[in-house]
């Protein structure tokens, strides 16, 4: 099967000014980009005319949770039978794909051999979906509201961090190896607290350094990635120390750490989930100070420049999937890379496509509109180089293609469907 893009104004993902040309794609990849391809020359199929709109690449999601439940056509009390939270699993999934994500890098599933099955059979064509990378749920030191010293003077809570318990360095190796035999691609760890579940707990260590070394050593001799959630550069660097891949969230890390991350010979990709935070600040019930909203906020605002001066990868995703923070509103965080943190709207752009290839571990394949990549594209209506936010709507997505394979065309956009027709 081959299809003819014509008259589009390409965004190929690398942050560069949009450009005119058309794109022929064969079977699941591009094979020819080119002002005016004649359609007949090309043997083309069908022909879609993407005039007055923009042909980007799909967008990568580097930090979802298809297994907490809420989308924003459903939102789940998290209460439901587990047959009913496998269909929800899926349903989300196609959330995704509707609003352009093409790609996710899972940041973490309650229910992971879900997650597995659901990546394979996207993966095998008969579920609808972006391709995925299967993640663990959260491993946890069973400290997250155990009660003892508090660690924080003046807070309400009581909260026993790493070092106020015995080691489980076993058990953090036995859950990294029983993941990796589940079949997931990553296996995520809380290394600090989160202030939005258990108040003033954002900067306190929740594994030890000899734990957080031995998931290193396991993930590597299973050929499987690791993701932190961590707030603190303490956190930070024990995860940067021990390979892992995605650090979620850095809300408080120091130029020291930084620098750290900087000097790394092999690249670590920085989620800093600013949606999230911006969906916290923005309820119609506002946060408590225990929460560290406003904190966590403006410390963020000033990490992430420094985070893409010093040439470190950043990703959009923000724990989409919470009631709060639905499946479906992921693109808020493109805006957010805008407007907190000065990226114009071609480099944010960038982040969720070039950047997120890289992140996928698909860099030579997936995240540009290039000759040879697969083509997951998306025909917008509009410029979201000069708005990002156009993106938010997904009835501004006339085309959702994926693997080279139509999964939405809008019918003003309806193609000519027999070899030989004339080119728009």
């Amino acid at each position: 099967m081959k299809t003819l893009i014509k008259n589009a104004q390409i965004f190929d993902g690398t942050g560069s000014p949009r450009y005119p040309s058309d794109v022929l794609i064969e079977g699941k990849r591009i094979v020819q980009i080119a002002h005016a391809i004649d359609s007949s020359v090309a043997e083309a199929d069908a022909v879609i005319d993407a005039t007055g709109a923009t042909l980007m690449p799909g967008l990568i999601d580097g930090h979802t949770h298809l297994g907490l439940g809420s989308t924003v056509e459903y939102r789940s009390p998290r209460t439901e039978p587990e047959e009913t939270q496998v269909m929800i699993i899926g349903h989300n999934a196609r959330v995704m794909l509707d609003h352009g994500y093409t790609s996710i890098y899972s940041g973490g599933n309650r229910r992971p051999k879900v997650e597995v099955a659901l990546r394979d059979a996207v993966k095998d064509g008969w579920m609808p979906g972006p391709r995925i990378r299967a993640a663990s749920w959260e491993v946890s030191a069973d400290t997250m509201k155990a009660p003892s010293a508090t660690l924080n003077p003046g807070s309400p809570n009581e909260h026993r961090g790493a070092y106020d318990r015995p080691a489980i360095t076993q058990k953090v190796r036995d859950f990294v190896h029983e993941m990796a035999d589940v079949g997931v691609d990553i296996v995520k760890m809380p290394l600090t607290g989160e202030s939005a579940l258990v108040e003033y707990t954002s900067r306190i260590l929740e594994f030890q350094e000899e734990e957080v070394a031995a998931a290193g050593i396991a993930a590597r001799e299973r050929g499987i990635w690791l993701t932190a959630h961590a707030h603190s550069s303490e956190g930070i660097q024990m995860a940067l120390r021990h390979g892992f891949r995605v650090i979620y969230h850095v809300s408080y890390m120091d130029d020291e750490t930084i620098e750290m991350a900087a000097r790394l010979a092999e690249p670590v990709f920085i989620a800093p989930s600013p949606g999230s935070l911006w969906m916290m600040g923005n309820m119609d019930k506002p946060p408590t100070p225990g929460m560290e909203v406003e904190e966590a906020t403006q410390s963020l605002r000033q990490v992430v420049p420094k985070l893409v001066k010093a040439g470190i990868h950043v990703v959009p995703g923000s724990d989409y999937g919470f009631g709060f923070n639905p499946i479906g509103l992921n693109a808020k965080d493109l805006e957010l890379f805008v407007d907190w943190f000065g990226m114009t709207p071609s480099e944010s752009l960038r982040c969720a496509t070039e950047v997120g290839g890289h992140l996928m571990g698909m860099s030579e394949e997936l995240g540009l509109v290039k000759e040879g990549y697969l083509a997951d594209l998306l025909i917008v209506e509009g410029d979201p180089t000069d708005d990002v936010s156009i993106l938010q709507d997904k009835a501004n997505l006339s085309m959702i293609m994926k693997d080279g394979e139509l999964y939405k065309l809008a019918g003003h956009r309806s193609p000519t469907r027999h070899r030989g027709a004339v080119a728009v």
